[in-house]
C-alpha cells in the first residue's frame, strides 16, 4: 500500500468532515414527535384517548403502550392511524385526577427497537362518575383489615426483584443481541472478502491456494448462521423487556422480527445457508456461494440506519460500497494469513511478496473508499455535528475511527517496509522466509484490530443516533 491513497482517503475524510460541520440535517429520523397530552403536562379535564405522532411509521411491539395511574396499570386499547405514524391509546375508563405515566415500545422501519416515557397530571375531573344512589355512596365503607405502611407487602417485593430481573435479562440481551449482529457481519464481511481475494489476488500459479481460501469462506457461513441465531434470540429478550417466557414465545420472536428485520434475517440466513453449501473448491463451482453473499450483504445493507436515509438509492449506494470495500479489505487480510499458514505448513515456498504486492494495490483502493463512504454515512447519519461527542452513537462512532486509523497505520508499515523488503532482489531465502513471517504476524494483529472494528459497527447498527 502506498503513501498516496492512503493521503488521499484521509484528506478526503477531512474535507467532508468539515463539510458537515455546517451541513443542516440530512435526514429526520424515527422518533417520537407529539404526544397529546403533551409530557410534563396538566390536563384539565378527564383524558379519554393519549395519542402519539411519530417521525416516521412505526410497528407496535408486545403491548405497544402501558399506563400506570395513581391506581396502578391502568388497561388501554392500542390503535395505528396514519400507516402507523400515529399510536392512539384508549383506556377502558376515562383518566381522572392524579399523575400518569406512560411507556411506548415500538419498531422503526429498519427493525430497530425504540421507547421512551410520557408523564402527565389530569386535574379537574370528578374522581367518581356522576349519578348512581348517593345513600349508598355516602354509607361509610365496612372497617376491614389494615396493613402497616411501614411493613412491604410480600408481594410488592416480588414484584420489585422480577423487574429487577427482567432488566438485568434485557441489559444482557442487549449486550448479546450485539455480539450475535457483530459475528454475523464479521462472517458476511471475511465470506465477501474471500471470495474477491480469491479472484483478484490470487492469479497465475497462486490458484492452487483458491480452494484453502473458500474453505475458509464456507465456514464463514456457519458463523453468519450462529450469529443470526444468538442476535434474534437475544433481540427477542429486549423487545419483550426481560420477560424470558414472552421471548421465546411466537408473539415474542414475532415482535423481534417486526418492520424491515423479517426481511434482514431471512436474507442473512439464506445468504449464509448458500454460502456454506455453495462454497466449492473452484471459483466457477462456487457460484451458489457468491449469490449467498449477496443475499447477506442485501439484508445487511437494509439492517443499518441507512435504510431510511434520503435520497434512499444514493445511501443505500454509499452503504454498499462501504461494505464491499469493508469487505476487500477485512477479507484480504484474513486470507494472507490464511493463505501463507497453508503454505507454510505444506512445506511450499512462500512468495510473500507477490502476493502482498497485488493484495497492496487492491488494499489501497479499499481504504480510499472506506474513508469516504464512512464519512458519506455519518454526514447521513447524524443531525448535526454535536451528536459526535453528546451521544453515545457518536463516541462509538469515534473510537471506530480511531481504531480504523490505527489499523490503516499499522498496515501502511507492512506495505512500506515488509513487502518492498519481499519484492527486493538478490535477498537470500533466509531473508525472504523472514520477512514473511512479519507480514504473516503482522496480519494477525490487523485481524484482532479488525475484529474490534466490527464489534463496534455492530454496536452502531443497532444503537440510536439519540442515545
Amino acid at each position: 500500500m502506498t503513501a498516496r491513497p492512503i493521503v488521499a482517503a484521509f484528506s478526503a475524510a477531512l474535507a467532508l468532515l468539515l463539510i458537515t460541520l455546517g451541513a443542516t440535517p440530512a435526514a429526520a429520523h424515527t422518533a417520537l414527535d407529539t404526544s397529546d397530552p403533551a409530557d410534563g403536562s396538566t390536563t384539565d379535564g378527564a383524558v379519554t384517548r393519549v395519542v402519539l405522532t411519530f417521525t416516521r411509521p412505526v410497528t407496535p411491539l408486545g403491548d405497544a403502550v402501558e399506563v400506570e395511574g395513581p391506581d396502578g396499570p391502568v388497561t388501554v386499547e392500542v390503535t395505528a392511524r396514519q400507516d402507523g405514524a400515529v399510536l392512539v391509546a384508549t383506556p377502558s375508563d376515562a383518566l381522572t385526577d392524579g399523575e400518569y405515566r406512560l411507556e411506548w415500545t415500538v419498531a422503526a422501519q429498519d427493525g430497530h427497537p425504540l421507547d421512551g416515557t410520557v408523564a402527565f397530571t389530569v386535574a379537574g375531573a370528578p374522581a367518581e362518575p356522576e349519578g348512581g344512589d348517593g345513600g349508598a355512596a355516602s354509607e361509610p365503607a365496612t372497617p376491614g383489615p389494615t396493613t402497616s405502611d411501614e411493613a412491604p407487602h410480600p408481594e410488592d417485593a416480588g414484584a420489585s426483584a422480577a423487574d429487577g430481573s427482567a432488566s438485568t435479562a434485557a441489559a444482557v440481551g442487549g449486550v448479546l443481541a450485539r455480539l450475535g449482529g457483530a459475528a454475523a457481519l464479521w462472517g458476511q464481511l471475511v465470506g465477501l472478502g474471500g471470495l474477491l481475494f480469491a479472484a483478484l489476488v490470487l492469479r497465475g500459479t497462486d490458484r492452487r491456494d483458491v480452494p484453502d481460501v473458500l474453505r475458509v469462506v464456507r465456514w464463514t457461513g456457519a458463523l453468519v448462521l450462529g450469529g443470526l441465531v444468538l442476535r434474534l434470540a437475544a433481540r427477542a429478550v429486549v423487545v419483550a423487556g426481560g420477560e424470558l417466557g414472552v421471548a421465546l414465545s411466537g408473539t415474542g420472536l414475532a415482535d423481534a422480527l417486526a418492520g424491515s428485520a423479517r426481511t434482514v434475517f431471512a436474507l442473512q440466513a439464506l445468504g449464509a445457508l448458500a454460502v456454506l453449501a455453495g462454497a466449492r473448491r473452484s471459483l466457477p463451482g462456487s457460484w451458489l456461494a457468491v449469490v449467498g453473499v449477496l443475499l447477506a450483504t442485501a439484508g445487511q445493507v437494509l439492517d443499518g440506519h441507512s435504510n431510511t436515509g434520503t435520497p434512499w438509492w444514493l445511501v443505500v449506494g454509499v452503504d454498499v460500497a462501504h461494505l464491499a470495500a469493508a469487505a476487500t479489505w477485512i477479507g484480504g487480510v484474513v486470507m494472507i494469513g490464511v493463505v501463507l499458514r497453508a503454505r507454510r505448513v505444506q512445506g511450499r515456498f512462500l512468495d510473500a511478496g507477490r502476493l502482498g504486492a497485488r493484495f497492496s494495490t487492491v488494499g489501497a483502493v479499499a481504504v480510499v473508499v472506506v474513508g469516504v463512504a464512512g464519512v458519506l454515512l455519518a454526514v447521513e447519519i447524524l443531525d448535526r455535528p454535536a451528536q459526535l461527542w453528546e451521544t453515545s452513537w457518536g463516541l462509538v462512532l469515534l473510537a471506530k475511527v480511531a481504531v480504523v486509523g490505527i489499523v490503516a497505520a499499522f498496515g501502511a508499515h507492512q506495505h512500506f517496509r515488509v513487502v518492498p523488503t519481499l519484492e527486493a532482489p538478490g535477498h537470500g531465502a533466509r531473508r525472504a522466509h523472514a520477512a514473511a513471517g512479519r507480514l504473516q504476524r503482522g496480519a494477525r494483529s490487523e485481524t484482532t484490530l479488525l475484529v474490534v472494528v466490527v464489534v463496534l459497527t455492530a454496536w452502531l447498527v443497532a444503537a440510536s443516533v439519540h442515545v
